[in-house]
């Protein structure tokens, strides 16, 4: 079965049993690689939390974050 059916396939269940098969696979990722990628989000909130303070302008309301998401897509 190629990927692409495979995922296909994923995509068509139920979201329950899809959430549960998404919970099991990232239990399966090792616990080395999560924790480096939760102190690498970590890191990375932490920066921007520091760059709204030292810029609150740069600050995006979560409707201007939205209109900025729509006007995207159109264009794409």
């Amino acid at each position: 079965m190629s990927t692409a059916t495979l995922t296909q396939t994923l995509f068509s269940l139920p979201v329950g049993e899809r959430i549960a098969l998404a919970d099991q696979l990232y239990a399966s990722v090792p616990a080395e690689w999560q924790k480096s990628v939760d102190e690498e989000w970590l890191q990375e909130a932490e920066r921007r939390s520091a760059e709204m303070d030292e810029v609150p302008g740069v600050a995006l309301s979560h409707a201007e974050f939205l209109a900025g998401i729509e006007l995207q897509s159109r264009k794409a």
